[in-house]
Parts: structure tokens; C-alpha cells; sequence
């Protein structure tokens, strides 16, 4: 069926159900790559938050390290067992990073959440998702929660 799919992962539940939807998609042949983006928290000074800096401490280590936790995390809650995973960090903007990645891996769709964890900045600016799916040079595949709030 595919022979490779990229599932980025933010933390979000919309995420984590992209990859649970993505490991239906499987057979043994199939190559599974993860991608986070790490974003960086904002700085805890005034000046620095303003004007959106991260902190100074904030290094590649913990980019890293961030990754790493948000991976594990999302892997274990969509319960994939022993199945191999290719798991990739990259920094800088969300959309270029996964069109990027999809781009060099040769990916044949990119299986991902309609909502992360930034909703309001969505909202405001055009979701990840929406631009991935316009830009991308593969199928993407968007999975939508359902509101249970109604």
C-alpha cells in the first residue's frame, strides 16, 4: 500500500490519533518516520517574552531532549509495540520542516492531526495542517477529533 509516511507530532491528542490512523495504514514493508518540531518556550524576562525570544538557556540539548519526550510520549499512548520507528527531530518553522522532511525522505503521504497544540496561532494565521496539505508533494491525510464539548 505505502511504502513510507510521515506522521509529525506535536504532543497534541489530534497527533497522536494521526498516528494511531497512520499505524492502520501499515503493512511490514511500510517505513515509519516521526517528526517533532521542538518549539522553544518564551523567555521568563519581560524583554525577552516580548519579543518572543526563547530563553537563554534554552539549547540544542534541550531541543533534544524535548523531542525525544514528546516522541516516547506519543508513541507510547498510540501503543505501537515493537513496530520500527524512525524518529527525527529538525528545527525551524513547523510547515517548512515537515515539507522539508517529506521532500528528503521521499515520503509516499504525511498522516497528521488538523488541531496541535497551537489552535489560536492557527486560527489567526492558517493551521499547519492547511498549509502542509496545499504545499506538500504527497498525499496528506488530516485527522480530525470530533469536539466532544457539544
Amino acid at each position: 500500500m505505502y511504502r513510507s509516511l510521515l506522521v509529525p507530532l506535536d504532543g497534541s491528542e489530534h497527533a497522536v490519533q494521526a498516528l494511531i490512523i497512520a499505524s492502520q495504514m501499515l503493512d511490514d514493508d511500510t517505513e515509519l518516520f516521526v517528526l517533532n518540531i521542538p518549539e522553544p518556550p518564551l523567555a521568563n524576562d519581560t524583554l525577552g517574552a516580548g519579543v518572543g525570544a526563547a530563553p537563554l538557556d534554552y539549547s540544542t540539548e534541550k531541543a533534544k531532549a524535548q523531542a525525544d519526550e514528546v516522541i516516547r510520549e506519543s508513541l507510547q499512548k498510540a501503543k505501537l509495540g515493537d513496530r520500527q520507528v524512525h524518529a527525527i527531530m529538525r528545527n525551524g518553522p513547523p510547515v517548512a520542516a515537515i515539507l522539508d522532511e517529506a521532500r528528503e525522505r521521499k515520503v509516499d503521504a504525511i498522516v497528521m492531526g488538523s488541531r496541535g497544540l497551537s489552535d489560536l496561532k492557527g486560527l489567526m494565521i492558517g493551521s499547519v495542517s492547511h498549509k502542509v496539505s496545499h504545499l506538500a508533494p504527497c498525499s496528506v491525510i488530516t485527522v480530525h477529533l470530533p469536539d466532544t464539548n457539544h
